[in-house]
């Protein structure tokens, strides 16, 4: 059963990267392997988001990135950047990042980038 969550992320800047990819979604759906949590959703969504990135992850990441470890590479370097959280969207190819400051951004000139600060 699904509970509201109340969370904010107001005064984070948000980042899409969107590489050139085209992820099969059908190929994605047969080779993914849910794992199981060890906290509920709930619980983690409520820790500080900085913890977000050792308990809240995307089961896609793990097919994905073998096949396309651009997209691997991309979450990495929103990390390296300075990222408090970064993920690949759904089953990909977009990754997105949380920032604590506005991000410089480098290395990221031939990708499509969304960039905003969060107002809620």
């Amino acid at each position: 059963m699904f509970k509201p969550v109340h969370i904010t992320l107001a005064g984070y800047y948000l980042v899409i990267i969107v590489p050139d990819i085209s992820v099969n979604t059908a190929q994605a759906y047969s080779r993914i392997k849910p794992q199981k949590s060890r906290e509920s959703l709930n619980k983690i969504i409520n820790l500080p988001i900085q913890e977000w990135r050792y308990e809240l992850y995307n089961d896609f990441e793990y097919v994905i990135f073998k096949i396309h470890p651009e997209i691997a590479s991309i979450k990495e370097a929103l990390y390296r950047q300075g990222a408090i959280y970064a993920s690949m969207s759904g089953s990909g190819s977009a990754v997105y990042g949380i920032f604590e400051e506005a991000p410089a951004l480098d290395g990221f000139d031939k990708y499509f980038i969304w960039q905003e600060k969060c107002q809620i």
